[in-house]
């Protein structure tokens, strides 16, 4: 079905009047992406079906007269209920992507027998939604929780960590020894472990997967200290690393780590890889995870998900898990936080200790919460002050310390830009920060920024500070070192090179503290130097609403907050 006639009055709409609009052929041109012989041909066609009456511009470069005789909010509903009994959910998606109020359809509550679970065929679906464009599905890069929860989909590693014990277990890798001085590791494999593309994983695969960590890649950390890759037969590999590094095994656990096939050139529309479900189809609009037969562990009981992309709008139209049925919900503090970072490789006043001691105190995340009412849009605030939840305290401000700190600093007025992701929440967070300091003279510019942009370094240096959040996966402590060695996070981005060495060299002593209690006392060091030196400002946990319908069993969320779907089923007697 051709939804011409919606595109067109979709992107007229705002020009209309009384069911007419006047625009250009050139405009049409732009929305249709097609010729001008081709536009009043389908204008031609649209007045023969009685859609609209088209009144042509005398003249080269005139404007042409639309007529409407329909009510389009009317016509809007009437296709979407159609597209809903005919079960067209890919034109029914496509219509959703046009600038059409949402307010049009969300009271719709029929939409809701397009998402959540589905029986198709024999196939157990689930369809479900996102609302951003993906970035890269590279394991080597990808530093977004969403994607990374997509590659933990489709991927596996050699080894799995299990945070209820503390531990690794085998995965890829049934076993694995090490030295006494962990600078050498092997890890045997499983036989018979098929890639997507039906060909047995080998040595020669892991080998491959290490190879393509580049110096530039974010997490190049994973392998730096791996001198030497030996491929001892089929099925045993050997690492030789350059130094002591007791976390090597964690690393080999982190979903960076998936492991691809050497004969098949990666391809972020063509995932090849072993995991359960395998990459069937990604457009912009779409994405679908099909189960994969031959998987070597267990076989996922979901055979289908599919996750179309609805852009935000300004009403929140929950479409997910939890749209049939009776639900089953509750509140949980998120493994990450939300934080201030100071870019320090800007000459401006950011170097000033005393100013960003004076922006500690502004950034008042208590009364940002009360001013603004966002425990109703995010639930109870909980402050943080660390990067570990059950270590974080609610910090103290004091406008006094302000003013005083804000004295003593070299600030002079100037106009300073502050990064802000292009979503709501945070955007209204970041004006009422403005209105405020602008009360003690400080002036702040509002940039925003897109959450792929933290892969184009120039673009995140060009601003003064930038608001950002942090997300820990299952294994917390890997988190801690990552959020540091990411060259796509923040911290590497925007901390001085002093600053740098001195917080390597604690994660040095980190990586080869022999219990958690060590470790953690370490992490205290390195949490201390943050806060002693303002280097960052830590805002709050977020409070995530968990809400599915009860017939999803086995429902879990992997370490980047996302449904496991190796995991789901269905109870269809709930």
């Amino acid at each position: 079905m051709d939804i011409s006639y919606y595109l067109i009055r979709a992107h007229l709409y705002e020009k209309e009047r009384n069911g007419q609009v006047s625009c250009t052929l050139q405009e049409i041109e732009a929305i249709w992406q097609c010729t001008r012989r081709h536009v009043i041909r389908k204008l031609k066609k649209l007045e023969q079906l009685g859609q609209l009456r088209y009144q042509p511009g005398r003249g080269r470069g005139r404007k042409s007269t639309l007529t409407f005789p329909s009510d389009f909010r009317e016509e809007v509903e009437k296709f979407l209920r159609f597209c809903i009994q005919e079960n067209k959910p890919t034109i029914l998606f496509q219509l959703l992507q046009l600038p059409i109020p949402r307010h049009w359809y969300a009271h719709m509550t029929e939409l809701e027998q397009l998402f959540g679970y589905q029986q198709q065929e024999g196939q157990d679906t689930l369809r479900t939604v996102f609302n951003r464009p993906i970035t890269t599905l590279d394991p080597c890069a990808s530093s977004i929780t969403f994607e990374s929860h997509l590659i933990e989909q489709i991927s596996d590693t050699l080894v799995i960590y299990d945070q209820e014990t503390d531990s690794v277990h085998p995965h890829l890798a049934h076993h694995w020894k090490t030295n006494e001085d962990n600078t050498e590791w092997f890890f045997y494999l499983r036989k018979g472990v098929l890639f997507h593309h039906m060909r047995e994983m080998t040595s020669e695969d892991i080998a491959y997967t290490i190879d393509r960590f580049k110096p530039d890649s974010p997490y190049y950390w994973l392998v730096s200290d791996v001198v030497q890759t030996e491929v001892i037969d089929r099925y045993i590999i050997r690492f030789q690393l350059a130094r002591s590094n007791p976390f090597f095994l964690r690393y080999m656990a982190s979903v960076s780590m998936a492991i691809l096939p050497r004969d098949v050139l990666f391809n972020e529309y063509e995932w090849v890889a072993t995991g359960p479900y395998q990459l069937k189809e990604r457009t912009e609009q779409k994405l679908v995870l099909e189960v994969f037969p031959s998987y070597f562990h267990m076989r996922p009981f979901l055979d289908r998900v599919e996750m179309w992309r609805i852009k935000p709008g300004e009403k929140k139209v929950n479409y997910s898990l939890s749209e049939q049925g009776p639900t089953q919900s509750h509140y949980e503090v998120e493994q990450g936080f939300r934080f201030l970072a100071f870019n320090f490789h800007r000459d401006s006043i950011i170097q000033d200790k005393y100013f960003r001691e004076a922006m500690y105190h502004l950034v008042d995340t208590e009364r940002i919460f009360t001013e603004l009412n966002l425990e109703q849009l995010f639930g109870k605030l909980k402050h943080a002050s660390s990067f570990f939840l059950e270590k974080s305290v609610a910090p103290i401000k004091s406008e006094q310390k302000l003013k005083e700190a804000l004295k003593k600093s070299a600030y002079q007025g100037e106009p300073l830009k502050v990064g802000v992701l292009r979503h709501k929440s945070t955007g209204i967070q970041a004006e009422w920060l403005l209105q405020e300091a602008a009360k003690y003279g400080i002036v702040l510019e509002l940039c925003e920024y897109e959450l792929d942009s933290i892969y184009n370094k120039n673009e995140m240096l060009a601003f003064d500070m930038a608001f950002m959040g942090e997300v820990a996966n299952i294994d917390r402590e890997l988190s801690f070192i990552g959020a540091f060695k990411n060259e796509a996070l923040l911290f590497r981005t925007y901390f001085g090179p002093s600053h740098l060495r001195k917080i390597d060299t604690y994660l040095e002593a980190f990586k080869n503290g022999k219990t958690k209690k060590e470790r953690y006392k370490i992490a205290d060091k390195i949490e201390s130097y943050l806060h002693q030196e303002r280097l960052i400002i830590f805002q709050n946990h977020p409070m995530k609403e968990r809400t599915h319908t009860a017939f999803l069993q086995d429902f879990e969320l992997t370490g980047f907050g996302h449904p496991n779907f190796r995991r789901l089923w269905i109870d269809r007697l709930a």
